[in-house]
């Protein structure tokens, strides 16, 4: 009897062993690929802290032996960086807003309410997302043209807003709203924009703010849209200004160029670390649900 216990309590100690070993190598598997990851922006970052000397040398120096972080006062000294900051900002949140309540709404539309052609609609939305965005610049370009936002706030912003994915992300999470909820409600005398904002917002939080980091990434490193519509300085959006401010200040400046990086990368970084426990939260409910 003592025997098959000790045999028994052994398999349990080498499964677990097996187990811990498992553990250690997955780790060791997902640390190398964070330092992929990783490596890149650690690389941009200590370049923004090195003179020009340490930047092009024949061995590769990842650490700087002289820390210069005057870099970053030159930057925010040289040329319009404030004015492209600003830009963005402006672009980002106005864009934003507008991105999640055209979203908002036109998800509970297709979640909710009953009108004709109903699914041809949401169908042909939905087919927008097979459509590259490349094809559509051409088109957007010559109605913003046609419309006179040319170099201005309304062209960065307007042709940006309300895409499919939005509503798609918000209506699929309406969808597992009771509907008996919402008729109580109706049945309460709450109204159409009440039970919106006092039902479905609450409810809904977390695609909400999913779907609002996902469309402020997009506004602010956006850089192609910028670079079609504007023509001045005063109107450059921070991506598209570090670019113009690589062409100015030329090959022999590039510790000012990953500085210039290095700021713009801060807010995205400040926003995620604010929302991580609802994304997180967001992808493991879906993932749940199945």
């Amino acid at each position: 009897m003592s025997f098959i216990n000790n045999k028994s309590s052994s398999r349990r100690l080498s499964m677990k062993n097996q187990k811990r070993w498992e553990e250690l190598i997955l780790l060791l598997v997902l640390g190398v690929f964070a330092m992929i990851v990783i490596f890149p922006y650690l690389w941009m970052v200590l370049t923004s802290f090195k003179p020009v000397s340490e930047i092009f040398t024949k061995n590769m120096q990842f650490l700087p032996i002289e820390w210069h972080p005057e870099n970053y006062l030159e930057v925010l000294r040289t040329g319009s960086f404030g004015r492209y900051v600003l830009n963005s900002v402006l672009v980002t949140t106005i864009g934003v807003t507008l991105e999640v309540s055209i979203s908002f709404l036109g998800a509970y539309a297709f979640a909710r309410l009953d009108f004709y052609g109903k699914d041809l609609v949401f169908f042909l939305i939905m087919g927008t997302m097979m459509i590259p965005p490349q094809v559509l610049m051409l088109p957007s370009y010559i109605l913003v043209n046609d419309l006179g936002w040319l170099d201005s706030y309304m062209g960065l912003i307007i042709p940006r807003v309300g895409g499919a994915f939005g509503i798609f992300l918000l209506r699929q999470f309406m969808l597992t709203v009771p509907k008996e909820l919402d008729d109580a409600a109706q049945i309460d005398g709450a109204g159409l924009m009440r039970r919106l904002f006092s039902l479905y917002l609450p409810l809904c939080m977390p695609s909400v703010v999913t779907l609002g980091v996902f469309s402020m990434i997009g506004f602010w490193n956006d850089y192609y849209w910028p670079l079609v519509v504007t023509s001045t300085d005063e109107m450059r959006t921070l991506a598209l200004g570090i670019g113009h401010f690589k062409s100015l200040e030329g090959m022999g400046q590039w510790q000012l160029l990953m500085a210039a990086a290095t700021l713009a990368t801060i807010p995205m970084l400040v926003v995620f670390l604010i929302s991580r426990k609802t994304l997180i939260k967001n992808i493991t409910s879906g993932a749940i649900k199945g």
